[in-house]
């Protein structure tokens, strides 16, 4: 029921919205907006028996995607913008549920006005809670809404720059620091991953543009931080001091695989609450 609420129908979207099915069908092609989940609707709908559903979120990414049209931006460079990435699966530490990415045909049956799909699968958009994946380069590959919001404090998906979606460089970003007092620590906690893949000479290659006071920091960081260790799950604790004076704690949990890492945020406010 919890995840209910963070959901929203295509039937509801197409009325918020007031974009026609057929482009709501044509951004899910094009992997702009998730593949929906598809089930039976929460409200009864005469003649509907399954109907999909988003995460509430896709309303926003509408609304820029009208923007940057309006902009003048192609329907091509805006689909460059949410990328797909493969296929994962996990099923243990606060990830309960099996996380497939995009990989199925869905399409809308005019008669009905809902969504008809192959499978019914869950995609890593529907995540209420802050989530990314890095890539071996050190790159976010994807990441949420919330993760933007609450950790990185910038729009990251909207970087087409590859080498400026690097993780550090994120980090070492001014207004970064302007909002995160304690931003060497999630440079240290990223470092660790790092160590367990790569020696200290790689860290200059880490970014286009890397200057030499960065390489310096990264690498002293390097030398007192102990490797990741190579279990798949991994469970740690970060604290983000933020600049006003407020503390958000949580419980980071990150799955290893073979295309990256991912990395979940659970506020431990909200663990306590639900315990």
């Amino acid at each position: 029921m919890g995840a209910e609420k963070h959901l929203i129908s295509s039937k509801e979207i197409l009325q918020k919205t007031k974009i026609s099915r057929a482009t709501l069908n044509n951004y899910i092609k094009m992997g702009i907006l998730p593949r929906p989940m598809v089930q039976r609707p929460k409200d009864a709908i005469k003649g509907v028996k399954k109907i999909g559903y988003f995460p509430l979120e896709v309303v926003e990414r509408i609304e820029t995607v009208k923007r940057l049209k309006k902009d003048g931006q192609s329907m091509d460079e805006i689909a460059g913008k949410f990328k797909s990435v493969p296929i994962i699966e996990a099923k243990e530490k606060g990830l309960e549920s099996k996380i497939w990415f995009q990989d199925r045909i869905v399409g809308f049956d005019d008669r009905t006005d809902q969504i008809y799909s192959k499978e019914v699968r869950l995609t890593l958009d529907y995540m209420s809670f802050p989530a990314y994946l890095m890539n071996y380069n050190f790159e976010i590959a994807w990441i949420n809404h919330e993760a933007e919001v609450k950790v990185f404090r910038q729009p990251v998906s909207v970087i087409r720059d590859v080498d400026s979606r690097n993780i550090f460089k994120l980090l070492f970003n001014w207004e970064f620091h302007s909002r995160v007092q304690n931003w060497r620590d999630l440079i240290t906690f990223h470092m660790s991953f790092v160590k367990s893949k790569y020696s200290k000479t790689w860290i200059e290659k880490l970014y286009k543009g890397i200057t030499e006071r960065e390489v310096s920091l990264l690498e002293d960081i390097y030398d007192r931080v102990s490797s990741s260790a190579k279990e798949s799950i991994r469970e740690s604790s970060i604290n983000l001091l933020m600049t006003d004076g407020t503390t958000e704690s949580y419980k980071v949990y990150t799955l290893s695989f073979r295309e990256g890492i991912l990395f979940a945020y659970a506020s431990v406010e909200g663990l306590l609450r639900k315990g």
